[in-house]
C-alpha cells in the first residue's frame, strides 16, 4: 500500500470507529471513491489496535478505578461484562444471515438513516430524571447490551446504537457517550482477536511496517475524534451527526 492509502483508511477507521456516523458506510464509500484495492486482514487488525490503544489511554482513570475495584470501578466492570455478553453470542448467531442479505450499498444505506432517525428522537426525548453511571442497573446494563447486537447489521454503527440506548433510558450525553466507549473496549478486542484467529488460519502472521504506521495514525485520529467529540457534544448536540448520516445514506443510494 501506499502511505495514501494507509493514511485515508487511518483517518476512516479513527473518526468512524467513535461517532455514530457508521464506519461500514465509509468504508464502502471510500472504496468506491478511490477504488482501492483490499488492505489485506492484518491491517484491519492494526487499525483497530490502534483505536483500542486510544480508548483505553483517553480513559485511563476508568481503567484505574476499575482495577483498584472503586465502587464507581465495579459499575464499570459490571457494564462492560454483562453488556458485552450478547454481541459475540447474536454476532455468531446471524452471520451468515447478515453476510448474506445485508451487505449490499442499498441495505447499509438503508440502515444508515433509519438508525440517524432513531438517533434524532431518542436525543429528543425528555428526560425528567436523569440516570448516573453509578447506580446502573442490571435490567438497564442488559437493554443496552442487546440493543448494541444490531451493530451485526452493516450501516447501523456500534457506537450510535450504543448511544441511542442509553439516551432512551434517560442517560445524558456525555454518559452516554462513555457508556458507548467503554463498551467498545471489548467490541474492538473482541473483533482484533476474532480477525487474528482468521488471520492465523491462512498462516499470514507477519508484522509489516505498514501495519506499524497504520495502527500509529490510526492512534492519533481516534484519540483526537475521542477528545473532540467529548468535548463538543453539549455545545453542538447530535444533530450535525444526525444530518450527516441522512446526507450519507442518501448518497450511498446514489452511486
Amino acid at each position: 500500500m501506499d502511505f495514501f492509502q494507509i493514511l485515508l483508511l487511518s483517518i476512516v477507521q479513527g473518526i468512524t470507529e467513535f461517532l455514530p456516523i457508521s464506519s461500514q458506510s465509509h468504508l464502502i464509500l471510500t472504496s468506491a471513491l478511490f477504488n482501492m484495492k483490499d488492505q489485506g486482514l492484518g491491517f484491519d487488525i492494526a487499525l483497530h489496535a490502534g483505536s483500542l490503544i486510544a480508548i483505553l489511554i483517553y480513559y485511563r482513570n476508568e481503567i484505574n478505578k476499575m482495577l483498584s475495584a472503586s465502587k464507581e470501578g465495579i459499575q464499570y466492570i459490571k457494564l462492560i461484562i454483562i453488556g458485552s455478553i450478547p454481541l459475540p453470542i447474536i454476532g455468531l448467531l446471524f452471520k451468515d444471515l447478515v453476510t448474506v442479505h445485508m451487505r449490499s450499498v442499498e441495505s447499509i444505506a438503508l440502515m444508515t438513516i433509519i438508525f440517524a432517525l432513531l438517533l434524532y428522537i431518542a436525543d429528543l426525548k425528555k428526560k425528567d430524571n436523569i440516570n448516573t453511571l453509578t447506580s446502573i442497573s442490571i435490567f438497564t446494563i442488559i437493554f443496552i447490551g442487546f440493543m448494541q447486537t444490531l451493530a451485526i447489521m452493516p450501516g447501523v454503527s456500534r457506537a450510535g446504537i450504543v448511544i441511542t440506548a442509553a439516551l432512551l433510558v434517560n442517560y445524558s450525553r456525555g454518559d452516554s457517550i462513555k457508556i458507548a466507549f467503554l463498551l467498545s473496549i471489548p467490541a474492538i478486542f473482541m473483533a482484533t482477536m476474532y480477525q487474528s484467529i482468521q488471520l492465523y488460519g491462512l498462516n499470514d502472521i507477519q508484522i509489516l511496517n505498514e501495519h506499524l504506521l497504520g495502527m500509529f495514525l490510526s492512534f492519533i485520529f481516534s484519540y483526537v475524534t475521542i477528545h473532540l467529540f467529548i468535548s463538543t457534544i453539549n455545545k453542538i448536540s447530535f444533530t450535525p451527526y444526525i444530518i450527516y448520516r441522512l446526507i450519507l445514506g442518501v448518497v450511498l443510494i446514489a452511486i
